[in-house]
This record gives C-alpha cells, sequence and structure tokens, in this order.
C-alpha cells in the first residue's frame, strides 16, 4: 500500500476508486465499505483508494467534545492494508484544509487533483466547510462533476448499527466482549513494560506493568486478555486502576501473563480485551486480595480452555 500524507503528491492513479472517512477503529462497517470500494476498482479496472484525516476533524472543530480515539494511526495504516487498499491519503486536517466547501471539495480534489471516477462512503458522510456536506449534496455535486457515488447503508448488530462513537463507549464501559463483535477483533493497546512495585510478585501472581500510549483504555477493571510478545499471544489476566487495596494513587495496567516468567522490562507489547470480569475492588487486606485474584486467574484459565488457547 503506498501511503501519501498529503494532497501534493505527484503520482496518478488508474481510475481511483475512493473512500473518505475518518476511518476510527475498522470496525466491521468500515470493512463493509472498504470490500465495495476494491470489487468497484475491479470492475473498473480501477485503484482502491482510502482518504482518511490527521488529526481527527473533531479535535480541531470541537475540541471540548472530542472523545479518544479507538486506534493509533500506525494501528489504522496497518490494518487498511490488511484490507486491501492501494493507496491511502492522510491529510492533515488544518485550518486551510477546514475551510473548504462542500462543491471545492468535489470540483478541486476529487474530480482535478484525483481523478477519482466513483466515490464510496457511509450513509452518515459529512465534508465540507462547517460540516454541511452530507449524502444527498455529494451525489447532487457528483453528478455535476461526473463522479459515480455509492451509498453504504449502517451495518447493525442485533439491531444495533454498528459505528465508532458505539464502540467507543462501549470500551469506556468495559464491555470489551460486545467492542470485539463490532470491531470484528479485540481492542488492543500498545506500551513499554516498565518497572512497578512488585506486589504481585510478592503475592504469587507477578505482573507487568504497561505504560501506554494508546488514548482508549477500558474502564477500571479486571479482564481476560492476552499479551503479544514477538509475535506469539499468550494467555492473560489484566487489572486497570489504581490498586485501592493499596490506597494506590497512580493510574496503572497490570496484566499477570499464564504460565509465563521472564523479564520483560523496556519490551513493547500489546494487550488484547476479551471479557471483562468485575470492578475493580479494595479487599480488607492481602489474603482477600490474593483469594480474589486466584478466583480471577481460574475464570481466565477456564475462558481460554474452552476457546481452545494452550495453557
Amino acid at each position: 500500500m503506498k501511503i501519501f500524507e498529503s494532497l501534493n503528491m505527484n503520482e496518478q492513479f488508474a481510475n481511483p476508486v475512493l473512500t473518505i472517512g475518518n476511518y476510527d477503529g475498522i470496525h466491521i462497517g468500515h470493512r463493509k465499505i472498504i470490500a465495495r470500494v476494491r470489487e468497484k476498482a475491479r470492475e473498473m479496472s480501477g485503484t482502491a483508494m482510502l482518504m482518511t484525516f490527521h488529526p481527527h476533524p473533531l479535535s480541531v472543530l470541537k475540541p471540548d467534545t472530542y472523545t479518544r480515539l479507538i486506534i493509533p494511526l500506525h494501528l489504522k495504516k496497518r490494518l487498511i492494508e490488511e484490507c486491501g487498499i492501494e493507496v491511502m491519503l492522510i491529510i492533515p486536517f488544518d485550518e486551510e484544509f477546514k475551510s473548504i466547501t462542500p462543491e471545492m471539495f468535489v470540483r478541486d480534489i476529487l474530480k482535478n487533483k484525483l481523478g477519482v471516477k466513483a466515490v464510496i462512503i457511509g450513509y452518515d458522510f459529512k465534508f465540507g466547510k462547517g460540516g454541511v456536506g452530507n449524502v444527498k449534496m455529494l451525489t447532487k455535486l457528483a453528478q455535476k462533476y461526473g463522479l459515480h457515488v455509492e451509498v453504504m447503508k449502517a451495518v447493525t448488530i442485533d439491531g444495533e448499527k454498528v459505528g465508532s462513537n458505539a464502540i467507543r463507549k462501549l470500551i469506556m464501559n468495559g464491555d470489551v466482549k460486545k467492542a470485539a463483535q463490532f470491531l470484528d477483533r479485540p481492542h488492543m493497546i500498545e506500551g513499554v513494560i516498565v518497572k512497578g512495585e512488585n506486589r504481585g510478585k510478592n503475592m504469587g501472581f507477578p505482573t507487568i506493568n504497561l505504560d501506554t500510549f494508546n488514548e482508549l483504555v477500558p474502564k477500571n477493571g479486571v479482564y481476560m486478555t492476552e499479551v503479544e510478545l514477538d509475535g506469539k499471544r499468550m494467555p492473560a489476566v489484566t487489572n486497570i486502576g489504581f490498586n485501592p487495596t493499596f490506597d494506590g494513587k497512580k493510574f496503572l495496567v497490570e496484566t499477570h501473563v499464564l504460565n509465563f516468567s521472564g523479564n520483560l522490562y523496556g519490551r513493547e507489547v500489546a494487550i488484547y480485551f476479551h471479557e471483562r470480569i468485575r470492578d475493580e475492588i479494595k479487599f480488607d487486606g492481602i489474603d482477600k486480595l490474593k483469594e480474589r485474584i486466584a478466583k480471577d486467574v481460574a475464570v481466565a484459565r477456564e475462558h481460554f480452555k474452552k476457546t481452545g488457547d494452550r495453557l
């Protein structure tokens, strides 16, 4: 996949079929749109292209209401490439770009600059200065400038629309299991292993402490997770929060990796969230905490045994 981080590109592509959007999360709805882009590109002997924006437009237009990204940019690039997009355009969403009117966007950028032949977008697509452009306006402008337009309907699961905002809320509420259904994969955070207080080790459950750079960390609590190291995933239990039993003041992401021992300080890992076990609780002493951790680990072992992972 070729990636361009501005519109100042000196390359032309055959019969571009373009989708446009924030594409935060690359969820099942996004994947359905991308699949249609690829299909249409094959029909037209064209190029499957995707335009997205960085930073997220809401962080510029409505910083007070901006919420955390589901995935960082580097992961978005990887997932989009895996979906089969051939050219990705990452447009800086700055003062100049946000002042472009809907007609200027279609005429000057899509038609004249990129030579787009077809545009495939989601049902809730907005564009242009002030967000005044919508699907109806795009369709009208596309007819004027000779572009083919297709609008994809919402994808639903159990009657609920799949969307980035819905997924974001699920993760923030701790419902990582349902979020995984919407994403078609477990929510993941990445980071570097840093030194902790060794409390887990002293209780017989050594943990790794993650210093994460992801914006969207699930709600405080205990989760069944997997830790990915060097491409290998290992079953684990992760606690997110402040260690209330010890009156902790520091936010921590602590993970006990099942059947693993070793020094991982300084290593980069990813943590995949499968299901929430419980809230973070303040226990009456270390013995009660150890007893509950043992139960959490047993729950996780049973879960991974059922899902076929080797323990």
